[in-house]
């Protein structure tokens, strides 16, 4: 009876503070950009991911580690296959095919409902090289159990040592800052 009673109470504590391994169910990400000529769009059609988070109360309280990464031939362009080349060259795709960001510290706040923001701060890696962003992200648990979170974050193609790309023998220039926009479902594994 004294054991029963034991498992009871920690299957009670665990339904109440979960910590558990989480992946990407589902993402869209979009990176948005500029030229002289028109604005310009590509898709990252692969990203894979992996959480460690705290869930109290079916909330959730910490995210302890979080890894991303995407194929750099996974992007896409609205303009073709001639943008996606240029792309892959200035991302230096062949040495460095990933694209990857390292979660260094989360926190998350409590907002209205059942939606929160997440403040976080990681290393980024991009063409080979790797620079700390912050960022603040939009968060919410679904009925599921499922966290959604989504974003965007402006970075400048120089800052990673990129040479924005160019066509047309030089009369059409990338603009330096790009905005990625992502959306993420993680579910627990």
């Amino acid at each position: 009876m004294k054991s029963t009673l034991i498992l009871m109470l920690l299957l009670v504590a665990a339904g109440v503070f979960g910590q558990g391994a989480y992946s990407i169910g589902s993402a869209t990400m979009v990176i948005k950009g500029t030229s002289n000529l028109h604005d310009w769009e590509s898709a990252v059609k692969e990203i894979r991911g992996k959480a460690d988070l705290t869930i109290e109360e079916g909330k959730l309280s910490a995210i302890n580690s979080l890894s991303v990464e995407a194929p750099v031939k996974s992007i896409k362009s609205t303009k073709g296959s001639i943008m996606d080349n240029k792309t892959y060259d200035a991302l230096k795709a062949d040495e460095h095919p990933k694209i990857t960001f390292k979660l260094e510290r989360a926190t998350p706040t409590k907002q209205s409902g059942d939606g929160y923001s997440v403040t976080a701060s990681g290393s980024l890696t991009i063409a080979g090289a790797t620079k700390k962003v912050d960022l603040t992200v939009k968060g919410k648990t679904d009925a599921g159990g499922n966290l959604l979170f989504s974003g965007s974050k402006k970075i400048k193609m120089t800052d990673y040592g990129i040479k924005p790309p160019t066509a047309l023998m030089g009369t059409m220039t990338v603009g330096d800052e790009v905005e990625v926009v992502f959306s993420v479902t993680l579910k627990k594994v």
